[in-house]
């Protein structure tokens, strides 16, 4: 695992949002056990202003093993099962994994806060 360092940043997640279409929620199904409805809104993990994809966590399969993301920009949806990014905030009061993907752009999970 990487560390990372221990300064706070002021990031603010990027809070697009999205459903999940039908056939998304069909290909989850066959990969994992618990599937979002169709009707629940998936929320953006990146930093604000981030560049590429919007990503946002779907459900996990293999007891927690496996992390499936849809993954969107403008008209182009794709639903992924990425690792998780290995960043990881060793100092401070807790010991903070990154609960984002593997390669995502921007600051990690831990050091943004919701806008």
């Amino acid at each position: 695992m990487s560390s990372v360092s221990a300064e706070r940043t002021e990031a603010v997640r990027c809070g697009a949002t999205t459903g999940l279409t039908a056939i998304e929620t069909a290909k989850l199904r066959v990969n994992c056990r618990q599937v979002p409805a169709l009707s629940a809104l998936l929320i953006c993990e990146l930093a604000a202003g981030h560049d590429g994809s919007h990503v946002a966590f779907a459900t996990t399969a293999d007891d927690g093993e496996l992390w499936w993301w849809l993954c969107w920009k403008m008209q182009v949806r794709e639903v992924r099962q990425i690792d998780l990014c290995d960043g990881r905030r060793p100092d401070g009061p807790y010991l903070d994994d990154c609960l984002l993907p593997t390669g995502h752009p921007g600051p990690h999970s831990f050091e943004l806060k919701d806008g």
